[in-house]
């Protein structure tokens, strides 16, 4: 069996996390919203 090494991530700055992270939140929610509406708007056009 061979060793596994896992390499962990270092935050290089809390406040600054809590800004990307709010930023991350607003995009992951941008995006999918933005990708369940295009299939519906390619559906309602093709109906």
């Amino acid at each position: 069996m061979e060793k596994v090494k896992i390499a962990y991530p270092i935050p290089d700055n809390t406040t600054s996390m809590e800004n990307s992270t709010e930023t991350y939140i607003f995009k992951s929610i941008f995006a999918s919203l933005a990708g369940a509406s295009i299939p519906a708007v390619i559906f309602y056009f093709l109906m």
